[in-house]
């Protein structure tokens, strides 16, 4: 059997393990997208964590800035729920909602500002404790985890095992967590969803179709708003609904057939210890759209150099890039490039500001977000880097190398380029 556990509220029961006080409180965690990382006098050194490791678990860089104003920006409140507890959702408080508003509906709420480098380190030390009693563990994301069983606690003893390892990691750790078992990762994802919050429940094969007779197609795990829409179109609104169609899943290619095995339960998706990250991330929603095109620029040479550090400390040599921009009215303009490079931090620096410049194509307007990211490791898919300029970028990379040690040691802004200044 697979397990899949959950981690109920992760944030905020985190909170509540290092400030009992706020135990049976309505509270809540909440963000700003770091409204730190442009200041041009950093007070404190970041750091890059790389502890945790999964297909959706993101690099994070710490420090320990006071954030006693966080979500206040002048007499305005801004930010957004990242978690709430169930006693705040009780009150409306949902994920994605703004501070604003979840102060409206819960006047008493409590708002925390993030402590990522917590969450970050509880969810190591959890990790490295399933590790010793599951034979099999993957990391999905910071609060999610899989756990392969076959071979270790037979069948029949599965509700047993799950309800002691549920006490087991409250005891140890105080976090309350829910947790799913089938026959494939995917049931046993969708199944802890229905036990939580503080639940465990089993979904055996002989059950698979009763259990998911009346669930929604979009709480499937990998299906999305976008695809349950185009589901939906068809007369697709559940999961059962989707087992009466496998022509129709077949017609959308292999990716179509993958998704339909996985609805019912038929899926050969086995639980991986280590997951290589296949994307590197970096965008920022700025709660005051950039005008200036000098300062749109600073900004995006502070956010190259955190991606690059990020991109070198996780040893990969990317070789497609992503860039975006958002514009106040809503435009975007953004765009993909291959480059067969030996990655190095001048490359990518001039390469990323070569890039944005092309992007801006209403100059006239404000930009309220920037987003790049990398791909298409050379690990992955192995070719040649440019020969003409490898000797130059061998060179570059001794010096990024230099840099990589030296941020390690002393923070992500010891050394910063001239225009971000």
């Amino acid at each position: 059997m697979i397990i899949h556990l959950d981690l109920d509220a992760f944030f905020c029961s985190c909170e509540r393990v290092v400030n009992p006080y706020l135990e049976g409180k309505a509270i809540a965690v909440g963000g700003r997208g770091d409204p730190f990382i442009f200041d041009r006098n950093p007070q404190k050194a970041k750091k890059l964590m790389t502890l945790n490791t999964g297909a959706f678990v993101p690099s994070l860089f710490h420090s320990n800035n006071d954030t006693s104003s966080y979500f206040k920006d002048g007499e305005s409140i801004r930010g957004i729920i990242t978690t709430a507890s169930y006693e705040a959702r009780a009150y409306g408080v949902k994920t994605a909602m703004s501070v604003h508003e979840a102060l409206r509906l819960c006047p008493h709420l409590i708002v925390l500002p993030p402590n990522h480098l917590l969450y970050h380190t509880m969810s190591h030390e959890l990790m490295e404790y399933l590790s010793r009693v599951i034979p099999v563990v993957e990391q999905y994301s910071i609060d999610e985890i899989f756990g392969d069983l076959g071979g270790w606690i037979d069948e029949d003893e599965t509700e047993n095992f799950i309800r002691w390892l549920q006490e087991d990691v409250m005891q140890r750790f105080k976090l309350p967590v829910s947790i799913g078992a089938s026959e494939t990762k995917w049931i046993a994802k969708l199944a802890t969803g229905r036990a939580k919050p503080y639940g465990t429940l089993v979904v055996y094969k002989d059950h698979i179709q009763s259990f998911v007779h009346d669930i929604p197609i979009v709480e499937f795990p990998g299906v999305g708003r976008a695809f349950s829409k185009k589901m939906e179109r068809y007369g697709i609104k559940t999961v059962a609904q989707g087992w009466e169609s496998p022509h129709l899943f077949a017609s959308w290619g292999r990716s179509g057939e993958d998704l339909y095995r996985r609805l019912r339960g038929e899926d050969r998706d086995g639980v991986h210890p280590s997951r290589s990250r296949k994307v590197i991330g970096m965008s920022r929603s700025m709660d005051h759209p950039v005008k200036c095109r000098e300062e749109l620029f600073r900004r995006i040479q502070v956010m190259v150099r955190h991606w690059s550090h990020t991109i070198m400390r996780l040893e990969v040599n990317p070789t497609t890039y992503y860039f975006k921009l958002g514009y106040e009215n809503w435009e975007s303009s953004k765009k993909q490039y291959t480059v067969y490079r030996l990655f190095n931090e001048r490359f990518l620096h001039h390469f990323a500001l070569e890039k944005f410049r092309e992007l801006d194509l209403y100059p006239m307007l404000k930009v309220k977000y920037i987003g790049m990211s990398a791909t298409k490791f050379i690990h992955h898919d192995p070719k040649s880097v440019d020969i003409f300029e490898y000797e130059n970028d061998c060179k570059m990379r001794r010096l990024t190398d230099a840099l990589t040690r030296i941020r390690d040691k002393y923070g992500i802004d010891i050394v910063r380029c001239g225009g971000e200044l």
